[in-house]
C-alpha cells in the first residue's frame, strides 16, 4: 500500500498537468465619464489557437459569451463590442464563423448607477480550437470600477 499511494500520485499529478488553457484573460477598466465606464477583456490566444466570436451561427461551435453578476452599483449600457477577428469557412461545421487568433478585446460599457461598491463580476464562457481538437473554456473575473 505504500508504495501503491505515490504511484496514484504521480499519475494524478501528470493528468492534470496536460490541462489546456490556450486563452489567457486580463481585463482593465477606463473611465469614460464620470458615471460611465469600459470594462476591457483581452484574450491572449496560443499560437496555432483561434478563439470564437460572440455571434456564431446556429449548430456551430460555442460562442464566446460575458455572464455579468446583476448588482445595484452598474447597469449595462449596450451589449458587448468586439474587435473584427476573421470571417472564414470552417469545413468541421461547414459554415462561415467569425473568431480571433494571438489576441481578442471586447469591451462593456456601464453606467455607474450609485457608489455602494465598486466590482463587477463577470464570467466569460468561451470555446477555442486548433487542427487537432478543441477546449471550453471558462474563466471568473472581478474587475474594480474606481
Amino acid at each position: 500500500m505504500k508504495k501503491i499511494l505515490p504511484i496514484l500520485l504521480f499519475i494524478t499529478t501528470m493528468g492534470y498537468s496536460h490541462i489546456l488553457k490556450p486563452v489567457k484573460w486580463t481585463t482593465a477598466t477606463k473611465k469614460i465619464s464620470e458615471t460611465e465606464y469600459d470594462l476591457i477583456f483581452t484574450a491572449d490566444i496560443e499560437a496555432t489557437y483561434h478563439l470564437y466570436s460572440q455571434k456564431i451561427p446556429d449548430n456551430g461551435p460555442r460562442p464566446t459569451a460575458f455572464i455579468f453578476e446583476e448588482s445595484n452599483f452598474f447597469e449595462l449600457i449596450g451589449n458587448v463590442k468586439e474587435d473584427n477577428g476573421h470571417t472564414v469557412y470552417d469545413p468541421t461545421f461547414k459554415m462561415k464563423i467569425k473568431y480571433f487568433d494571438t489576441k481578442a478585446t471586447l469591451k462593456q460599457r456601464i453606467k455607474i448607477k450609485n457608489e455602494s461598491n465598486s466590482t463587477v463580476n463577470c464570467e466569460i464562457e468561451f470555446m477555442t480550437c486548433n487542427n487537432s481538437n478543441c477546449v471550453l473554456g471558462y474563466e471568473d473575473v472581478e474587475l474594480t470600477v474606481n
